[in-house]
């Protein structure tokens, strides 16, 4: 009797995947019968601990606590692995509940039994589930950290539920495509061992990747998997969970909205519970009711949630659009942007808890949609003042505080080394030592990048300074006696903000992909000849191909700078690999590529960084022409009588940008479009990224002497990345940089040109704009950031 009710309780779980929930409490329930004729406490604890396991798996966190509780009474019995499950997994029900605190404390205690006798594997388990109280506090870094600890552990179980969790993670922080490639793995394995239930959780976290990319046909794809999967095995709290992200995606696509306020009012009567998706549901009822000209039902209903916390990045910006809805439809556009602007410092402040640049631009997209009802707003409103303040509200938030501060991690280092050699490797090596190192780098990258993920920011609270104003930005344009003009993309048109000492206009330039396909156009023709020799019969040929292709360019920016003495100009994201400097309406003018406005204006904030302790380094890699010689130049034009006879390391390119004030770094560069902080200038040792740069930067001024890496990739939500933006946000006023090849002798002749107009006291917008009038074919190089000069704001006398 007492052998066949332990299997009851066993078999149970596999009736779960079999059969669905009902079988499966039906077994439990018999077993709790036998175990009370028996009148063994212990057999009946380990049937109430196991009810609460399947309950907790098709999310029934109430029922699931319920159960542990009553589990709880006999816990002076359990050994050592059962009251670890029974802490586990009541810890896991409170976090279902939304009570993290007690969360933490029963995912610790289990942590502590497991370590306390020896179980290694229950101890990763337990690491994984404080890992994820972590995530749900809010604390992304700290949980990737957690995360990734616990999966260093030599622990010999199944990681597919580690997965899932650690998607949910990446979802978090923006990192939708790593999330998405976590998940499609996770699916594989889970099909083929039959795991219905884990099927369908797969499929919801896809659905959600689908809504945050606005792909809604895949989500709703996917929803139909997960839906299908979930009804087999009767696991209606996790069919309701689906039913909410199907609301999620009829309100985004703005498509049968009353069926979504009925089924949601049906939904959230009664009292609001505690858990995060019961919040959800009032959200969505409310915008959709806000969408269909309720604002006053859509108000009662966000009232429910006074005095309960928002939770999530993600559910503080949809309360904030929610709000900006039910403003916008009592024609209230001035609240309706306070809304907008509390969503952009939500934001702001979850993007300083970590140090990850990366993480930084990636948490944007929660405020896309957001960003997307602000911008069309202000369109519709008419006013370029308001439109530029919109727009400069959500540009480069992450560039607005002092940079990123992190303590040394000695695992990051070490893991930046070990892909630094095997980079030089592959990039000395031919075609078969290539494709043997591609697996063993791709697989050190995503380790780098995940551990630069889990960095926290060191610096417990800053200053958040919110966007600049149009008259803080007029008054700047007009001391400098300069335009400025910020593109925008909005509806599949390009329109430019333009903004001077004769006020604020907006201009409609049409439809994007038009544009685009003329700066491609242009981009290929620069490429065709910088791949040509100096002799080639067809250097005249694309000659014209590319005097034609700025011409066409020409023709839809040229009427906007409005013959201002400066131009600076804030590209879209579309818009990220444009030679600005190469058309000719720019001729003469001095031209500065900003990430926003506000970064133009106002300059890096550069609290902690230390004072530059030399004025020059100037470096060179390996492979180019004559590097030796024009280092020399450079140096001499400063002054600096210090010399190098060979290509520096990566050492000295870091140490560099930690101690001189101006660096000029002349070397190969790559620009990693789809991981741009993998974007490198390469060294003697190997390569130099972008992710290992010093934080903050001392240098003010650097000058890469290198192809490509004035590139910058745009994350959704207009946050650029690439290795001269990664600068830029880390303390460096400005950076001139290339974002096409350029010939070694014409970048080497061209930089010690520039640096001698810098020497001299130009700044570094009118240097460049000097050096290309002498040589016009460097335009693809471009001044990025704000205005910086040798006599500017940080005197020379102070470096020692």
């Amino acid at each position: 009797m007492w052998l066949r009710t332990r299997v009851l309780v066993t078999r149970s779980w596999s009736e779960l995947e079999r059969r669905g929930t009902e079988p499966a409490l039906a077994m439990l329930h018999t077993a709790r019968d036998a175990a009370a004729d028996l009148g063994d406490p212990l057999l009946l604890a380990l049937t109430w601990i196991q009810e609460g396991t399947v309950l907790g798996r098709v999310g029934d966190w109430r029922a699931c606590v319920s159960a542990l509780e009553h589990a709880a009474d006999g816990e002076h019995l359990l050994d050592p692995s059962q009251t670890w499950a029974l802490w586990l997994n009541l810890g896991q029900a409170e976090l279902g509940l939304g009570d993290t605190a007690a969360a933490a404390a029963h995912a610790e205690a289990a942590i502590a039994v497991a370590a306390e006798h020896g179980l290694v594997d229950l101890e990763f388990k337990a690491r994984h589930n404080r890992a994820v109280v972590a995530f749900v506090d809010g604390d992304v870094p700290r949980a990737l950290l957690l995360m990734k600890e616990a999966d260093q552990m030599d622990a010999a179980v199944s990681r597919d539920r580690a997965r899932l969790d650690h998607a949910e993670v990446l979802i978090a922080a923006g990192l939708v495509r790593q999330a998405r490639a976590t998940l499609e793995d996770a699916l594989v394995t889970a099909r083929a061992e039959g795991h219905r239930l884990e099927t369908g959780e797969i499929g919801l976290r896809l659905a959600r990747c689908d809504v945050l990319e606005d792909d809604l046909d895949g989500a709703r794809r996917h929803l139909r998997s997960a839906v299908a999967a979930w009804r087999t095995r009767q696991a209606d709290a996790l069919l309701r969970e689906a039913e909410l992200v199907r609301a999620t995606v009829d309100v985004a696509d703005g498509s049968d909205l009353p069926a979504v306020v009925t089924a949601l009012a049906r939904r959230n009567t009664g009292m609001l519970g505690p858990a995060p998706s019961d919040r959800v549901a009032v959200r969505i009822e409310a915008e959709a009711r806000a969408l269909l000209g309720d604002p006053d039902g859509a108000e009662h209903r966000l009232d429910r949630l006074a005095g309960h916390p928002t939770g999530s990045l993600a559910a503080g910006l949809h309360e904030a659009l929610v709000r900006a809805r039910i403003a916008a439809a009592r024609g209230r556009c001035d609240e309706a942007g306070r809304q907008a602007t509390t969503g952009s410092r939500l934001l702001a402040a979850h993007q300083h808890q970590s140090s990850s640049l990366d993480v930084r631009a990636a948490m944007a997209l929660h405020g896309r949609a957001l960003a997307r009802f602000d911008v069309e707003r202000a369109l519709e409103g008419g006013d370029a003042a308001d439109l530029l303040s919109t727009v400069e509200r959500w540009r480069a938030i992450s560039h607005r505080v002092a940079p990123v501060a992190a303590t040394s991690d000695p695992e990051l280092s070490a893991l930046t080394r070990e892909l630094r050699r095997l980079r030089r490797l592959s990039t000395d090596g031919g075609a078969d030592v290539v494709r043997e190192l591609a697996p063993r780098i791709a697989a050190l990258e995503a380790d780098v990048a995940e551990r630069e993920w889990s960095l926290a920011d060191q610096v417990s609270s800053r200053p958040q300074a919110g966007a600049v104003e149009p008259d803080e930005a007029g008054a700047a344009l007009a001391d400098r006696q300069a335009t400025a003009v910020e593109l925008v993309e909005s509806g599949g048109v390009l329109r430019a903000v333009v903004v001077s000492e004769r006020g604020t206009t907006s201009h409609e330039l049409g439809p994007l992909v038009d544009v685009v396909s003329l700066v491609v156009r242009l981009r290929r023709d620069l490429r065709a000849r910088a791949s040509l020799a100096p002799h080639s019969p067809m250097l005249r040929t694309l000659a014209r191909a590319t005097r034609s292709s700025l011409g066409a360019v020409d023709a839809v920016f040229g009427r906007l700078w409005g013959g201002g003495a400066r131009v600076i100009v804030i590209p879209s994201a579309s818009l990220s690999a444009m030679p600005w400097r190469l058309l000719p309406s720019l001729a003469g003018s001095p031209v500065t590529v900003a990430p926003s406005l506000t970064r133009w204006v106002r300059g890096p904030q550069r609290v902690g960084a230390e004072q530059p302790q030399e004025p020059l380094r100037a470096l060179y890699g390996p492979g180019l022409a004559h590097p030796a010689p024009e280092v020399a130049a450079v140096r001499e034009a400063w002054g600096v009588s210090t010399t190098t006879r060979a290509a520096a390391s990566s050492d000295d390119v870091l140490a560099a940008l930690g101690a001189a004030r101006v660096v000029h770094l002349a070397a190969h560069g790559t620009h990693e479009a789809q991981s741009p902080l993998f974007s490198s200038v390469r060294m003697a040792d190997g390569p130099v990224f972008a992710h290992e740069f010093p934080r903050p930067v001392v240098a003010e001024h650097v000058a890469l002497a290198a192809c490509d890496v004035g590139q910058f990739s745009s994350r959704p939500g207009d946050e650029p990345l690439g290795l001269a933006t990664a600068l830029l946000s880390l303390g460096t006023h400005s950076v001139l940089a290339a974002v096409a090849p350029v010939a070694d002798d014409l970048a080497a002749e061209t930089m010690v040109h520039y640096h001698r107009q810098l020497a001299r006291g130009a700044d570094a917008a009118e240097a460049w704009c000097a050096t290309v009038a002498e040589q016009p074919d460097a335009g693809a190089f471009c001044v990025y950031g704000s205005e910086w000069s040798a006599g500017g704001t940080e005197a020379a006398e102070t470096i020692r």
